[in-house]
């Protein structure tokens, strides 16, 4: 009797603990849910014209007002030579600017989120003085162009191949050099794995890429200081729900496996908290392509190596688009 008694008040004793658990666990995700929302909505959605719009973000990084006025003068001395282009995809107007030098090949900056064609005009500039035509994109739901999401390459990768077939089509040029910091990478990316247009991509240059956006999202969310769990999973539900983005299958390190030997080209900063050096050595040594490269640098927070490294990223890609032809 006595014994089960005490099996029964264990029994008890568990069962009311574990309601205690659960119904924690139903506070914590009633509080956190609204937060997750929030998180997400700051990320990758656009709820007015102004965010994700023309401006500069960032505008208490002194590296950051530096690398977009340099790219604004830069854009001043090839004003002359700037087209003005709206396409449409998905029922949406995407805007671009193209700038003829007369080259038959050409460089697309792919900003990462947030961020449009005025930023890319810093990127730019390596590019042009390799000798390249410029096309300068706004993503969709950035700068000039129509939409609601950031889907992290997911529907962006379609509207590339719409640049692609434009450049071809309207000028002539099937060799595309694509510069990509952080997220953009995927759009390239999946371009290149998918896209109609993928023989036209000459080559990938890379800057910051992550193995995956959770890996990266996680860092960022560390960064600011907020619990990863459950506010991760929360953000990462919210996205495929609301973009289609299917982020396990789209991610780099997946996507890496099938270029085929596509010229990669790897720019890392040993100095990134987002995309943690060893996770991107990981990317590089993952990646099939025979033509693969990486150049790390000592310097630099995330997405901004060139300010810091001009002489030396500048150099880098020099040598590897004279590589490619």
């Amino acid at each position: 009797m006595y014994l089960q008694l005490m099996v029964s008040g264990w029994l008890i004793g568990g069962i009311v603990l574990l309601l205690l658990l659960l119904g924690g666990a139903v506070v914590s995700i009633i509080y956190v849910y609204p937060i997750s929302l929030r998180v997400y909505e700051d990320q990758v959605v656009r709820t007015s014209k102004e965010k994700f719009g023309s401006a500069c973000t960032f505008t208490e990084v002194e590296e950051q007002v530096r690398m977009w006025n340099t790219g604004l003068d830069f854009a001043k001395t090839i004003e002359d030579k700037k087209q003005l282009v709206d396409i449409e995809n998905d029922g949406l107007k995407l805007h671009a600017e193209y700038y003829d030098f007369g080259y038959d090949r050409c460089i697309i900056v792919i900003p990462g989120r947030s961020e449009g064609l005025m930023y890319g005009y810093y990127f730019d500039i390596p590019y042009y003085n390799a000798g390249m035509n410029i096309l300068a994109i706004d993503p969709r739901a950035h700068g000039e162009s129509d939409g609601r999401y950031h889907s992290l390459g997911h529907h962006e990768h379609r509207d590339l191949d719409k640049w692609l077939a434009w450049l071809e089509e309207n000028h002539g040029i099937k060799k595309v050099f694509l510069h990509c910091i952080c997220v953009g990478t995927t759009t390239a990316l999946l371009a290149a794995v998918n896209g109609t247009k993928r023989d036209n991509i000459k080559a990938i240059i890379t800057e910051g890429c992550f193995v995956s956006f959770k890996e990266t999202f996680r860092e960022h969310i560390k960064y600011e200081k907020k619990p990863v769990y459950p506010i991760l999973p929360m953000c990462l539900h919210h996205i495929s729900k609301n973009t289609g983005a299917d982020l396990k299958n789209e991610a780099p390190i997946k996507l890496v496996t099938k270029i085929g030997d596509l010229p990669i080209l790897f720019l890392y900063s040993r100095e990134d908290i987002f995309s943690l050096p060893p996770k991107s050595q990981k990317l590089f040594e993952t990646c099939v392509s025979k033509n693969k490269q990486i150049a790390w640098f000592d310097k630099g927070f995330h997405s901004r190596l060139r300010i810091v490294n001009q002489e030396g990223y500048d150099a880098t890609i020099k040598e590897f688009v004279e590589k490619c032809g």
